[in-house]
């Protein structure tokens, strides 16, 4: 048992081109040799250390060595900070420094959500030969992002995260001698007037960030150079084929990157480096947001004290994992999926995804041509449409649909998570399909997709959709949601513009859940145009992003009738199962 711990601070590591790299250890005060589980962040490694996934303190009173590094050119580390740029081979040497400590027996494990979850994913692809785990938490499969690939623009959080990240390197132009007066102010302005930056136009021309060693970066964040010279989805995906550790992805319901860490799940189930590997995947999926909120309050529910991840619990299952793989202690804890379900408040556990024991049914949309706000006339049942007249709405890009909650960042100045959902119901363009109060329970599991049949009068425009729980006389929950930009609806890698007026059947992927909706309680699909300032809105012009001043509006249209007919199919699982 360990009684004591210490905490060694900007030990440095120096990288295979000279760079040094540092990072605050936490670990067992003895003269014993410990796994090491190793940290890397962009974000300050002193702030980095607390998180809910994994204390750095309780996993060196467990016997772990904790590693919290910062990333090249940010604060104490040396070198130029580039997004994605170095952190292959920095993490492969950062691993291989680590095992030959002194303090390690050789066997480096890695953990940290977000960023420094695609840190991990970076360096197992180099393959270091003494790292033998990896835990990333909320981090999709590939470096497009989740969102990326349908391709609409998260301008929220990547505005929000250049504001931060920018600090940092205008303090490091201030020592080079440069003057940074007025970038820092037009930075700071920025992170004090978020609504305003969010709202200038054309975004390529947001005078926030336009100074000498800014702009290009910030503009970099919208780029879409991770798609140059790629033929197919695949190649903007992780290569699993080169990863042979284990690993245990943590994330929630109401996180951006829920779809990608089952797809993440079933590649490495299919293509890991090695057996070992692809037979040791494991995800813990909570009700909780991005980050490290671990908290049984989010959003607008009380998920109950099951729903805490925080503290040991945690904790706990992270401890397991690295005591399996890192020092061959197998646990109860571990099981491949650990998944929240909502409504019910409980946790269950899973082999595969979906649940074999999945009864899909197909809910179809039907009007009488006015589903327009939730007071309208849209249905969501079982019973194929028959000739039923469309939905139309007009969606404005000068009067976009406000961000009420979803899977968004609890760090900018959007309320994250499931909120209720009645006042953006209320507007005219937005269509509401909802299925008659529900006589039972109804356990939906797994998957979720939409096929949308529907035109547009421009050559390029966005649907976002959103599976929502109306409660009885209450609030209307969002559980799931998806989107797809018209010109990318065959695929990211073939834009494709839209003819004025064809009717297109659009494949939106709204990720997985797992939520009862309780008996009295209705199911519902709204249909929008917008969901802004989370996501940049198209201006319906087919231009490139950024260029526009202006835009123009586009007229919608939702058929739900023989020949194109919208629907989605739950993936229910029965009573009793």
């Amino acid at each position: 048992m360990v009684k004591s711990i210490r905490i060694d601070k900007d030990i440095p590591f120096k990288m295979r081109d000279g760079i040094t790299l540092r990072g605050d250890v936490f670990r067992p005060d003895d003269s014993k040799k410990h796994p090491a589980i190793i940290v890397r962040t962009p974000y300050d490694k002193t702030p980095s250390a607390p998180s809910n996934y994994l204390s750095p303190v309780e996993a060196a009173f467990a016997g772990y060595a904790v590693v919290i590094q910062d990333t090249r050119g940010r604060f104490a580390s040396e070198g130029e900070f580039v997004v994605g740029a170095s952190e292959g081979p920095d993490g492969y040497d950062t691993v291989e420094c680590c095992a030959a400590e002194p303090w390690c027996d050789g066997n480096v494990g890695m953990v940290g959500a977000s960023y420094l979850g695609r840190n991990q994913w970076d360096a197992a692809m180099e393959a270091p030969p003494h790292l033998k785990a990896i835990a990333p938490h909320v981090i999709g499969a590939g470096y497009v992002g989740e969102w990326g690939m349908k391709g609409v623009k998260e301008l929220e959080t990547a505005i929000s995260w250049f504001a931060n990240m920018a600090l940092d390197m205008i303090g490091k132009m201030a020592k080079e001698g440069k003057n940074v007066t007025k970038a820092l102010e037009g930075v700071r302005y920025a992170m004090n007037n978020f609504e305003e930056v969010c709202n200038y136009l054309p975004i390529k021309d947001i005078p926030y960030f336009n100074f000498e060693g800014l702009q290009q970066q910030f503009m970099r964040r919208f780029s879409d150079d991770n798609l140059q010279g790629k033929t197919s989805m695949d190649e903007l995906l992780w290569s699993y084929d080169k990863i042979n550790v284990p690993v245990m992805q943590s994330s929630g319901w109401y996180d951006m990157s829920v779809g990608h860490i089952f797809l993440n799940f079933h590649k490495m189930r299919e293509k890991g480096a090695t057996p070992a590997a692809r037979e040791s995947q494991h995800i813990l999926m909570g009700p909780w947001v991005h980050g490290s909120r671990l908290h049984n309050f989010i959003g607008a529910l009380n998920f109950g004290a099951s729903g805490s991840g925080a503290g040991a619990f945690a904790t706990s299952r992270h401890i397991a994992f690295f005591d399996k793989y890192l020092r061959g202690i197998d646990s109860k804890y571990l099981v491949p999926i650990r998944y929240f379900i909502m409504g019910k408040k409980r946790w269950a556990n899973a082999d595969t995804w979906p649940l074999p024991e999945t009864a899909w049914q197909r809910y179809y949309l039907h009007s009488r041509g006015h589903a327009n706000s939730a007071a309208g006339d849209g249905l969501l049942n079982r019973d194929e449409p028959g000739t039923e007249p469309p939905d139309n709405y007009l969606y404005n890009p000068l009067d976009p649909v406000p961000t009420r909650g979803g899977r968004l960042n609890p760090d900018l100045n959007q309320a994250a998570g499931p909120q209720d959902q009645t006042i953006v119901e209320k507007r005219s363009d937005a269509l509401c399909y909802k299925t008659p109060e529900l006589k039972e329970d109804l356990e939906v599991t797994g998957p979720l997709t939409l096929h949308l049949f529907a035109a547009t009068s421009a050559v390029d425009t966005d649907f976002f959709v959103k599976m929502v729980d109306h409660y009885p006389n209450g609030p209307a929950i969002n559980v799931a949601e998806g989107c797809i930009r018209a010109r990318y609806r065959r695929s990211i890698l073939e834009p494709q513009p839209v003819v004025p007026g064809e009717v297109n059947e659009y494949v939106i992927d709204l990720a997985s859940t797992s939520n009862v909706f309780l008996k009295g309680h209705r199911i519902g699909i709204d249909i929008m145009s917008s969901n802004f300032p989370r996501f940049d809105r198209n201006m319906n012009t087919g231009n490139a992003f950024g260029e526009d001043a202006t835009g123009i509006t586009a007229m919608q249209t939702v058929f739900h009738q023989p020949g194109s007919v919208s629907y989605i199919d739950l993936p229910v699982i029965p009573a009793g199962k």
